[in-house]
């Protein structure tokens, strides 16, 4: 998949790489939230035809968000470099069974954190249109993650 189907600011965010990259462009970051966008399409990770990607790969879209969170925190020197690990999730409920073709929106927001290694964060996936009157959200989850640090 060419690179130029991503954001060049996930590569400087995020240690994923092709074809384990799966969102596509950050839309905001701060040091408790972010947001991206994500394509569905046949060049898609994932991708089934005549179906789309399964919604079970949207945890993957909201762990890649929150990891969006980290980078911003490391680039602003706010922690140091570290490891994230998703350690599970808790009531992930999706409307759907695949996203089908077309753009979406994956929310996260750091919830809780724990000392400097748990933290928990509330992540949505919603059909992305910048006009939109109404959000249609498709999925909903809450992660935990451990941070590790690397010099440890």
């Amino acid at each position: 998949m060419p690179e130029t189907r991503f954001d060049q600011r996930l590569f400087a965010l995020i240690p994923h790489r092709p074809p384990m990259l799966l969102i596509n462009k950050v839309l905001d970051v701060d040091a408790r939230s972010s947001s991206s966008l994500v394509l569905v399409d046949e060049q898609a990770s994932f991708y089934e035809a005549d179906k789309g990607v399964p919604a079970w790969i949207g945890l993957e879209y909201m762990g890649q968000t929150a990891a969006l969170i980290a980078g911003h925190q490391l680039e602003q020197g706010l922690v140091g470099p570290h490891l994230g690990f998703l350690l599970g999730t808790r009531a992930f409920k999706s409307e759907c069974d695949y996203f089908s073709p077309g753009t979406y929106k994956v929310r996260c927001e750091e919830t809780a954190l724990v000392g400097d290694g748990l933290a928990t964060f509330s992540c949505f996936i919603e059909n992305y249109a910048q006009d939109a009157q109404e959000i249609n959200c498709l999925a909903t989850a809450s992660l935990s993650v451990f941070r590790r640090p690397i010099n440890e």
